[in-house]
């Protein structure tokens, strides 16, 4: 799990550089990469789990039990594609025209990213036999996550309107560091899930 925490940091940073460069980076960008993540990671989770299962009854238990791991995801998205997709970004229609792009998969770094995540994660969970794997409710991976949506709310409400920056790649810059910084200290100590 180590290396592909650390191939995951590594593929975000350098795609996500590249998509800096290009202006094509908002917050909402980088929150909904990493609930898209955490969406890869608990789906491919399930199907993994539901496979091991022997019989019909377990199945049925595991899909009632792994329930809650979706509805906070949902709950998750929803509040994402609200507030940061749109509400956040409601006079400004080339943000909400990136992050449509990102939402529609039009973005090609966003679209980079999930599709290596999605690969590096199916591969890993090929290669590893843990058979204390579960789905809770609530994981350090969604303590990421919802840190990540206060910490975007934080940074689109108070920091950005103060700094006054018209040029989008600083902005995009200011945006993507302390998000990559909170996945690499959070993700570190996460080696087992």
């Amino acid at each position: 799990m180590k290396q592909l925490n650390q191939i995951d940091i590594l593929t975000i940073f350098v795609i996500t550089l590249f998509a800096v460069y290009q202006g094509e980076v908002t917050v909402f960008y980088i929150v909904y990469l990493f609930w898209f993540q955490e969406w890869i990671r608990t789906v491919v989770d399930f199907l993994y789990l539901f496979w091991k299962k022997n019989s019909m009854g377990e199945k049925f238990a595991f899909i009632k039990q792994s329930f809650g791991s979706f509805f906070i995801l949902y709950v998750y998205v929803v509040f994402i594609l609200t507030l940061f997709g749109l509400m956040l970004n409601w006079g400004d229609s080339r943000l909400l025209g990136n992050n449509l792009r990102v939402f529609l998969f039009k973005n090609w770094y966003f679209n980079i990213n999930i599709i290596l995540f999605g690969a590096e994660y199916i591969y890993f969970r090929m290669k590893s036999n843990h058979t204390n794997l579960t789905l809770p409710l609530f994981s350090r991976r969604h303590i990421i996550l919802h840190i990540s949506i206060i910490l975007g709310a934080l940074i689109q409400l108070s920091i950005l309107p103060r700094l006054n920056i018209r040029d989008s790649q600083w902005i995009s810059t200011l945006i993507i560091v302390p998000f990559l910084l909170l996945k690499i200290f959070l993700g570190r100590s996460n080696q087992n899930c």
